[in-house]
C-alpha cells in the first residue's frame, strides 16, 4: 500500500473514532442534543406542536404554566407583559439566566416563551437556549405580546414614573 493510502486510512480511522466518541459523549451528557427529534419539540399528548396560538397560550396560562418574556427588559417593564411572566432577555441570556433560574419550574414542567409577535425570533432562540439547559417542555407563543394584549388577556405594565406594576 502506498504512503498516501496509509495516510488516508489513518485519517479515516481518526475521524471515525472521533465521531464515535462524540456520539457516546452526547448520549451520556446532561446537555446532549436529541438526535431523533427537533430539540424544541414538546413531549405532550395534548399539543403535538411546540408553537402555540393565542387560545392555546391562554389555556396554558390558565393552567398555571410559566411564561417567559424574551424581549429586552425595557420592553417587558414599560410596554407591558403577560401577567406573571418572567423577564429573561435572550440578548442577555448568559448573565440573566442565573438570576432567574430559581424562579423557573423544574426542567420536566412546561414553559411558554414569547416576544414581540410574528417575525420576532427572540422567543424561538430563548426556547432553544432553555432546551440546551435541560428544559424539555418548552413552547413558543408565536403571537407574543401584541396578540396577548390585543385579546385583552391578563397583563401588567410598570409605571415609568413610579416604578410600580399596574394591571
Amino acid at each position: 500500500m502506498s504512503d498516501w493510502g496509509k495516510t488516508f486510512l489513518g485519517a479515516l480511522a481518526i475521524v471515525g473514532c472521533a465521531a464515535v466518541v462524540g456520539l457516546v459523549y452526547n448520549r451520556v451528557s446532561e446537555e446532549g442534543i436529541g438526535l431523533t427529534q427537533h430539540p424544541l419539540q414538546a413531549v405532550s399528548d395534548l399539543e403535538p406542536s411546540w408553537f402555540l396560538d393565542t387560545p392555546q397560550a391562554k389555556k396554558k396560562w390558565d393552567e398555571g404554566v410559566t411564561f417567559v418574556d424574551a424581549r429586552a427588559e425595557d420592553f417587558y417593564r414599560y410596554q407591558g407583559h403577560i401577567r406573571g411572566a418572567i423577564s429573561l432577555p435572550v440578548t442577555e441570556f448568559d448573565s440573566a439566566f442565573p438570576l432567574v433560574k430559581d424562579r423557573l419550574p423544574p426542567p420536566d414542567e412546561e414553559i411558554v416563551c414569547y416576544c414581540s409577535g410574528f417575525g420576532c425570533e427572540e422567543s424561538t432562540e430563548l426556547a432553544r437556549r432553555l432546551t440546551e439547559k435541560g428544559y424539555r417542555l418548552v413552547y413558543v407563543y408565536e403571537g407574543g405580546w401584541p396578540e396577548w394584549s390585543e385579546a385583552g388577556h391578563p397583563a401588567e405594565v410598570e409605571d415609568a414614573e413610579e416604578g410600580e406594576e399596574t394591571g
